[in-house]
């Protein structure tokens, strides 16, 4: 049995940028981190005893005979993608819902790819495997969204994505101390809005609206210089929380459907109960709503928002990895 453990992550600037449709003309980045929530893959090999040849567990249980059957995508095209012939049997176990803003299905896919590669006792890195996930759920099964979600499970911890039009993505870890890592981490806040939904429709509409966008998916691009500027250069911490309000803001001109009012009552809530600034995680109302507020005005806050459920979270520094061989 091979079991792989993958983190989700919390993208704090440049979403959007990372759409090819923008970076391969613009250039994108993202600075984002992976945090102590996870995603469980794991593998068993089939004996020939079975009449299914092929089976996967995850919200619901599908057996088959060829990859090609099963109806889930990502765990098709996996499949596809590496030419498994020899019967394997797939379960998946998270943290945390999908389809909630936090990069689930990439991490769901890098975590699958990863272990399917050590089950056939291949070697990949972190590079590999954001590549792959990348053609997997972009190329084979045509979803939308942008190319950061991949390397932020593949690599983890805190880091800044470079996109460009070139072969590779540069990916770098902000060499922070771990003071000022938790002196950001304990200015956050994780709530959960309680909506599960894919934002396929509103993705594909934001990628269409690309050349319409470019003004304010430039200044996306620029936050993340800022924040970086903020977080190495010792800035007031309460700077990087001010600059997501910002970026919230850019983001909700992106495309129609990107919040809800329930979650824009809730965000005028915090604002005024202490949230220097925040986002939401996921786009469409749905997933999870990050709020930055000093910790002496955090108790209040939470008491202003107790329609939604508080999630407690630490950033993490690994990727994907083998945690059962």
């Amino acid at each position: 049995m091979i079991i792989a453990r993958t983190p989700f992550r919390i993208s704090f600037f440049g979403g959007g940028t990372d759409f090819p449709e923008y970076y391969t003309q613009q250039g994108g980045a993202a600075l984002l981190t992976t945090i102590d929530q996870y995603c469980y893959v794991s593998l068993h090999r089939l004996s020939p005893f079975f009449k299914h040849r092929f089976r996967a567990s995850y919200a619901r249980t599908e057996s088959v005979l060829k990859p090609e059957e099963f109806q889930h995508p990502l765990v098709r095209e996996c499949l596809l993608h590496l030419g498994v012939q020899e019967g394997v049997e797939i379960s998946h176990v998270a943290d945390l819902p999908g389809r909630t803003g936090l990069g689930t299905s990439s991490s769901f896919t890098v975590g699958l790819l990863n272990a399917l590669h050590t089950w056939r006792g291949e070697r990949v890195t972190a590079e590999d495997l954001a590549r792959e996930a990348i053609q997997v759920e972009r190329v084979r099964v045509g979803d939308a969204g942008g190319h950061q979600d991949q390397y932020a499970a593949a690599y983890g911890g805190f880091l800044r994505l470079d996109f460009s039009a070139g072969p590779r993505t540069a990916v770098r870890r902000l060499a922070l101390p771990a003071a000022r890592l938790l002196e950001l981490e304990r200015c956050l806040l994780l709530f959960y809005t309680g909506i599960e939904q894919s934002a396929e429709e509103i993705l594909t509409h934001q990628r269409q609206r690309t050349t319409e966008n470019q003004p304010h998916l430039c200044q996306m691009r620029q936050m993340v210089d800022e924040a970086e500027r903020i977080l190495v250069e010792g800035d007031d911490i309460h700077r990087f929380g001010q600059l997501l309000h910002q970026t919230w803001v850019l983001k909700r001109q992106l495309a129609k459907g990107i919040s809800n009012n329930m979650v824009d009552d809730a965000y005028e809530a915090a604002r005024k109960h202490g949230a220097l600034g925040g986002k939401l995680l996921g786009a469409g109302g749905r997933g999870f709503l990050l709020l930055f507020a000093p910790v002496e005005r955090q108790a209040t806050l939470c008491k202003a928002l107790t329609t939604l459920q508080n999630v407690p979270f630490h950033f993490s520094a690994g990727g994907s990895e083998i945690i059962y061989r």
